[in-house]
């Protein structure tokens, strides 16, 4: 990947963003646009920006990612991430919006009447929010690892600073223009290069993919490595290099590797030559076995391959329903049939979009096997186009996906910032206002992005699918239960409690 141009299309991004949030200055002046832009913003507008913020950097680097190293049932991601909005407008939209609340722990307080449920919901939406965040910095990290050289925790810096102005300097109106932008950029930076990958694809004449067989290397293929591999070769393969393998260095000469298990060292660089299959770093791991890869289910993966599956589609289609930055955005809608309307448009978005990703998976595993030995699955995307096409085409290529990847972690970090910083600022801070939503803009991000550079080796995916099932597991139920229940409440609560002690029995 040509690292001026990346550069350059991640700049752009960046720019634009920070302009936007400057102009927030000027549009955003009164609390009630800080926190839910007034309420007043148009469905097809606010579907925009849904999708925006919703198509993070799980789904713009990750998901493809997945579908490379661990084969088709990682399609059930996005499936749950899209089906879930069909919850949203069934249930859920329209009877938020017309709750009056402005964040969750507002609509736990008000339904149960109980300040400690409010607590709990606050330390829930953080504890979800941050858990976001992580896999959106390492996305960040990634981008600039591989278009600079940066250590991974500059990436996540960098967006964390843009994110902090755009977000203080204008709050949630600003950063609904934001997003709206950006969803359209992220579904163009993935849609144009498809498109020439395709045409790429068909014109290079490569064999069908053979998905009961393991992955090979199409052309001759480079890999290096900043970490020490364990490969596991079937066949001898002759291969050229530097480093060392198994002990022994290397000067760029050639090298036989014979069938067996090999310790290639840290930094060492290995050329394999066209139609050689890939040394998979972990034989019988996820993806790697016969026909596995292209198994619609999680067998060989679990115990229980059927239920592992269930279990990833519910905890995606119920938990977006919890996400505290998707929830937070319907509260902009001016009444509950604006909340459906632009769940309604956002189904479609979403499809549009995920219709796009499975491509980049499988064509990684054509022309970029090799990431499977680095761990860098996540860059799929961002190689492709200079893997297939190459020359100023696929360095252009090349620069509109940067910039889609940029937007896709700074659209996400804005939204989840936003949700975040909005309860720390109501429920920590003494008084709600513009200046402590700013104070709180600090903590929402700090801390995750100090957390960001502990945790390096976090597949950006499986983190999110881990929030996501955190959110299924708590703010699903308070929401079902506390639109369409009308026991649960309060004094429904104490009610059972006296008849449980019995007939006499204090209250």
């Amino acid at each position: 990947m040509n690292q001026t141009y990346g550069i350059a299309g991640v700049t752009a991004v960046v720019l634009a963003t920070v302009l936007v949030g400057a102009l927030g200055l000027r549009v955003s002046r009164t609390t009630s646009d800080f926190y839910v832009a007034s309420r007043s913003v148009p469905p097809r507008l606010n579907a925009f920006a849904v999708s925006g913020e919703y198509l993070s950097a799980a789904s713009f680097l990750g998901v493809a990612g997945l579908v490379l190293a661990q084969g088709a049932d990682m399609l059930w991601f996005p499936i749950g991430y899209t089906a879930g909005f069909l919850v949203l407008l069934a249930f859920v939209a329209a009877p938020l919006r017309r709750s009056g609340a402005y964040t969750l722990p507002d609509f736990a307080e008000a339904r149960l009447e109980s300040r400690a449920v409010r607590r709990i919901a606050s330390v829930l939406v953080v504890g979800v929010g941050w858990l976001y965040l992580l896999p959106q910095l390492r996305g960040a990290g990634l981008i600039l690892r591989l278009l600079t050289g940066a250590p991974g925790w500059f990436g996540g810096l960098v967006v964390a600073a843009v994110v902090t102005v755009a977000v203080a300097a204008g709050g949630m109106r600003s950063i609904t223009f934001v997003q709206a932008f950006q969803y359209w950029l992220k579904l163009t930076a993935l849609l144009v290069p498809a498109v020439f990958l395709v045409i790429a694809w068909r014109a290079d004449r490569a064999p069908a993919p053979a998905w009961d067989e393991r992955p090979v290397f199409q052309r001759s293929t480079r890999v290096a490595g900043d970490r020490p591999l364990t490969l596991t070769v079937h066949e001898p393969v002759r291969v050229t290099g530097t480093g060392t393998v198994d002990g022994r260095p290397l000067d760029g000469g050639p090298l036989i590797l014979g069938a067996g298990t090999h310790r290639v060292g840290a930094g060492t660089a290995l050329t394999f030559p066209p139609g050689t299959p890939v040394p998979l770093p972990d034989d019988g791991g996820p993806g790697t076995a016969p026909a596995d890869w292209a198994q619609p289910l999680s067998a060989g993966r679990e115990q229980h391959g059927l239920y592992a599956t269930y279990g990833l589609i519910l905890a995606t289609f119920l938990g977006t329903m919890g996400l505290p930055h998707v929830v937070v955005r319907f509260y902009t809608n001016s009444d509950g049939r604006a909340a459906r309307r632009t769940t309604v448009v956002v189904l479609g978005l979403l499809g549009a979009f995920y219709l796009l990703v499975p491509l980049y998976g499988v064509l990684g595993r054509l022309y970029a096997p090799d990431l499977l030995l680095t761990g860098d699955t996540d860059a799929a995307v961002l190689v492709l186009p200079q893997r297939l096409i190459g020359g100023l085409g696929g360095d252009l290529l090349g620069a509109l996906v940067a910039g889609g990847a940029c937007a896709a972690f700074l659209s996400t970090v804005s939204g989840l910032t936003m949700s975040v910083a909005g309860v720390l600022a109501q429920d920590v801070l003494p008084t709600l206002g513009i200046r402590n939503f700013r104070l709180a803009t600090l903590p929402a991000i700090a801390v995750p992005t100090a957390a960001s550079t502990v945790v390096t080796d976090l597949p950006v995916a499986d983190a999110v699918g881990l929030a996501f099932a955190v959110s299924a597991s708590s703010f699903c139920p308070l929401l079902l239960l506390g639109i369409w229940w009308r026991g649960l409440t309060r004094r429904a609560r104490w009610r059972d409690c006296s008849s449980a002690a019995g007939p006499g029995s204090p209250p």
